[in-house]
């Protein structure tokens, strides 16, 4: 069996008669006959019924030409998969995301990509605080977020800012004070972020290192606060409605921007898929989150 008898089997149904079938493959109606007259040979049982002016399937045929659909469909994307990757498109972009960056601005980029390039796999990392790191140990393409460049080895372009506001539960001590003092925070456990890299000990905003809960993810976080066991930072993006219902209180009127940004190493180039996802981000999210 191969792959051109197929093929052939799918024309004669849709065209409706082996003359036309070797019209539209530009081959002798002899040709045709042939290849399924060897393919029912092979098969052992009868796809045509000639009795007829028109070929009908026969009960066999309707049922093996049902398999063949996909088979053809899973060669067609094979195919296309063989020459997206023959343009330079890459198989996979792995993107480092931070836990700061709004959904919302993700799940717009990805709508465009995965319509753009349905052949490239996405990889998200969910990342705190080392998206530096993803991309100087080889682990991400292109890192969205807050970006240290300690090493000066990455491509970093500044995109918008993020509000970060102290908070803590409407029953914690600290709600009780008109704007805290820093020495007043710290007599308190603050909840904080810590990076999600093995062997690292980055974290940011640490008022009292003997009094610190830490954790790796925002909804964890903020369950805690709501819980009273302690105060700490969080995007306003992620504590909006929380604060609108006063399971949260703000800590300090006015907030402290975090920039967030894209970068990648500055020794590799990104290919197609990358790149649109560099321009996307470079030339529509350069303005502070609302």
């Amino acid at each position: 069996m191969t792959l051109d008898q197929l093929q052939v089997l799918q024309t004669i149904v849709k065209s409706g008669s082996f003359r036309a079938a070797s019209q539209e493959l530009h081959r002798a109606q002899s040709a045709v006959s042939y290849a399924m007259r060897t393919l029912e040979d092979e098969l052992g049982f009868k796809i045509f019924n000639r009795d007829q002016y028109r070929p009908e399937l026969t009960p066999q045929g309707r049922a093996f030409l049902k398999k063949t659909d996909d088979l053809i469909f899973q060669f067609d994307e094979v195919k296309e998969t063989a020459e997206f990757l023959k343009r330079g498109y890459e198989p996979e972009i792995r993107l480092a995301v931070s836990l700061l960056w709004p959904l919302p601005k993700l799940t717009s980029m990805l709508k465009e990509f995965t319509q753009k390039f349905p052949q490239t796999e996405i990889k998200i990392i969910n990342d705190v605080l080392s998206n530096d790191e993803q991309l100087l140990e080889d682990h991400a393409d292109i890192a969205l977020g807050a970006i240290f460049n300690e090493k000066g080895l990455l491509v970093t372009e500044e995109l918008f800012k993020v509000n970060m506001v102290p908070v803590c539960s409407a029953k914690h001590p600290l709600a009780k004070i008109k704007k805290p003092k820093p020495e007043q925070l710290s007599e308190y456990p603050q909840i904080i972020l810590r990076s999600t890299v093995k062997n690292s000990n980055r974290s940011q905003g640490i008022l009292n290192p003997h009094k610190v809960i830490s954790v790796q993810d925002f909804l964890t976080k903020k369950c805690f606060l709501e819980a009273g066991l302690g105060w700490g930072l969080m995007p306003d993006h992620l504590v909006k409605e929380e604060i609108k219902q006063k399971s949260l209180v703000p800590l300090e009127a006015k907030p402290i921007k975090e920039t967030l940004n894209i970068a990648r190493h500055s020794a590799k180039d990104l290919g197609p898929c990358g790149k649109f996802i560099w321009d996307y981000f470079s030339n529509r999210q350069k303005k502070p989150t609302q």
